[in-house]
């Protein structure tokens, strides 16, 4: 008898936006797939409480048909993958084959249209529009969905979302940054300016600010023109905002907002930014007079934080125009006034390291480290920037120890990138501290440079003149060692492995007949299907019986030896890793796993063990040994290595709650 079919299954753990992009996109798979979906509304660790009560928004039967309950989640998703396991692959037959044999798919983008390598993303955007009706909202909600296509619908009108709502006042938002979600108003005014005469309609979840905006420019509507939503629920009010919203012919928002993308998904339209929208000069006037604003101080803006993230903006900006000691003037009457947003002292500290003011830079690192609030990305910087810092005052030993901590915490964080290359290119790193890797490859092996102002603090010619390196050549060995899931999953993710693979096309000063690259190009070009696995086996094992002392490279020939089953072989080669360097914690800890991975569990765990106890600086190893010795019950032997683990890498909470149960 036949399996029943699997299902998407959908779910965020955010707010409205995200939640409805990721319906409409089950809606759209479970139709192209020949399926149904299922929406799990209440996943664990979701943060939006205004959307606990859905039946304010859809229909009990729709409800009935369409929501799992969380013991219907357990069992579906035991046997499910996640879309983007698929993400990488040429064809649909691997998730058809999935999906037909019962098990299901986990659903959680919720920023963009979903398309897979085989689809024509152009052709599937259109069709989201049609999708919303799909969705069993209850009648209230449809009258007033209607009352906004009659308003607005075809009627050449420019909808404007300005985000702030939590991201100034809500915690954990307001501590870090969000370039990408925040614009400053006066691009809105720009726009306002430049399309006087035409119908626009404003939504923000700071009422204050279209007060504001209604003062100047009397003529621009909010939601209570096109009803009245006074006395709906929260969730009630985002909805019928975010689908009036989609009726509008424009909408321009924020980079990154999933309300007002899932508005213009519903619309089946590209939303736009204000550089689709406002040329280069109309911005560049724009940043004046946002710099000029900031220039007043906090008593400009609604309350210090939204100083705070509208200063990160201008900063970026004046950093970029070489402007760089205005930038550190104008942090300090917002970090008086005693802003507590935790990411200002990492950009007062990066305004310090540009000045070259080190001392300064080393005690803002050092009091932003000691806020519990920064987060983990945020933290990482702080980290490398302070490694950078102690980098430039030859302090290598003491420079590395952050690095390492800042690498192994966000490998894939831009502005680690950038600062851990600049202090490669400067020789300020010790080896030691860090696994077998091959550092003359790495310091060719470079990838294109950072788009400027996405995801990156850093203005990246102020620290780097040359491309960064690409650091995915260490993740290839040594993956397991990084706390961020995506730098673990390495060999998931085919754009990274062929990104890899551009830069060992275009090594600079190295011959293609050296032995480092010819290991490593081995080893991503089994990965990524350009040559079998004998192959990559007997490349590797000429490698490492022609130059034995390096243990990189019989590290890797056992993973290809693990790889083709030969496990005998492949504990043997590791043992001759080893050889090379008995007391490297990196390779005990290599070994460890491998002994855990291939039956030999209690032996591979006490290999851990030592690691930790020959380690330093890796959170990876010491919380491997504390949780080792707490499943063995050995509460008092497992406290200090997961207080080492958790004194690296705070932000990262597990080996705080497992901590917690030590006591």
């Amino acid at each position: 008898m036949m399996p029943a079919k699997g299902v998407f299954i959908g779910q965020r753990k955010d707010r409205m936006g995200a939640r409805l992009l990721m319906m409409l996109t089950c809606v759209r798979l479970a139709e192209d797939f020949d399926t149904s979906y299922k929406v799990n509304w209440f996943p664990q660790g979701s943060d939006a409480p205004e959307l606990d009560q859905p039946q304010e928004l859809f229909a009990q039967d729709w409800m009935d048909a369409r929501f799992v309950s969380a013991k219907e989640f357990d069992r579906l998703s035991k046997k499910a993958l996640p879309v983007w396991a698929f993400q990488g692959d040429k064809t649909p037959d691997r998730l058809v084959a999935h999906l037909n044999a019962g098990r299901s798919v986990l659903v959680e983008e919720g920023f963009e249209v979903l398309a897979f390598p085989w689809e024509d993303i152009e052709a599937i955007r259109p069709r989201y529009r049609d999708f919303i009706h799909q969705i069993g909202f209850t009648d209230e909600i449809r009258a007033i969905m209607a009352r906004a296509d009659e308003k607005l619908s075809g009627q050449g009108v420019s909808a404007y979302h300005i985000r702030r709502g939590d991201i100034l006042n809500g915690l954990p938002w307001k501590h870090t940054t969000w370039p990408a979600k925040i614009e400053p108003e006066e691009l809105y005014e720009a726009h306002l300016e430049k399309t006087t005469g035409q119908t626009a309609i404003m939504f923000s979840d700071q009422p204050e600010l279209i007060t504001r905006f209604q003062k100047r420019y009397p003529e621009l509507l909010r939601m209570s023109d096109i009803a009245d939503v006074s006395d709906m629920t929260r969730a009630q009010r985002d909805f019928l905002e975010l689908y009036t919203m989609s009726r509008a012919d424009h909408v321009v928002a924020p980079y990154i907002s999933a309300f007002s993308m899932a508005a213009a998904r519903i619309s089946g339209r590209q939303r736009l930014v204000f550089k689709d929208v406002l040329s280069e000069d109309e911005i560049s006037v724009a940043n004046h007079r946002v710099i000029d604003r900031v220039s007043k101080g906090p008593s400009a803006f609604l309350n210090a934080s939204e100083a705070a993230h509208i200063y990160a903006k201008a900063a970026q900006y004046l950093c970029a125009q070489d402007e760089i000691e205005k930038a550190y003037e104008l942090a300090r009457p917002i970090l008086d006034e005693g802003a507590d947003n935790a990411f200002m002292p990492l950009l007062q500290a990066m305004n310090c390291f540009y000045l070259s003011k080190w001392k300064e830079c080393e005690k803002l690192a050092a009091a932003g480290l000691d806020n519990g609030n920064l987060w983990s990305e945020d933290y990482a910087v702080l980290l490398a920037l302070r490694a950078a810092t102690l980098g430039a005052q030859k302090k290598r030993w003491s420079a590395s120890r952050y690095l390492a901590r800042a690498f192994w915490g966000k490998p894939l964080r831009p502005d680690v990138a950038v600062l851990a290359s600049r202090m490669l290119y400067r020789d300020q790193i010790s080896a030691r501290l860090f696994p077998p890797t091959d550092w003359r490859v790495q310091r060719q092996v470079r990838r294109r440079r950072f788009p400027p102002f996405n995801n990156l603090y850093l203005v990246q010619h102020k620290v780097l003149v040359r491309q960064p390196c690409n650091f995915d050549f260490v993740l290839m060995d040594w993956s397991d060692l990084a706390l961020d899931q995506k730098a673990r999953r390495f060999f998931d993710d085919h754009s990274r492995l062929e990104r890899l693979a551009e830069g060992f096309d275009s090594l600079e000063g190295l011959s293609v007949d050296d032995p480092g690259v010819l290991s490593g190009r081995a080893v991503l070009h089994w990965h990524l299907g350009a040559i079998n696995l004998q192959q990559a086996i007997d490349e590797t094992r000429k490698i490492s019986s022609g130059w034995p002392e390096n243990p990189l490279y019989h590290k890797r020939l056992s993973v290809l030896y693990e790889a083709d089953g030969e496990v005998a072989r492949a504990r043997m080669t590791l043992a001759e890793a080893l050889a090379c360097d008995p007391g490297n914690p990196f390779l005990v800890f290599a070994m460890g796993k491998f002994l855990e991975r291939n039956k030999a569990v209690e032996q591979g765990q006490n290999q851990i063990i030592q690691a930790a106890d020959l380690d330093e600086n890796s959170a990876v190893i010491q919380g491997e040994a504390g949780h080792i010795h707490l499943r063995r019950g050995n509460k008092g032997k497992a406290r200090p290595y997961l207080k080492k683990a958790n004194d690296l890498f705070p932000p990262f909470k597990r080996f705080a709650n497992q901590l917690a149960r030590t006591r």
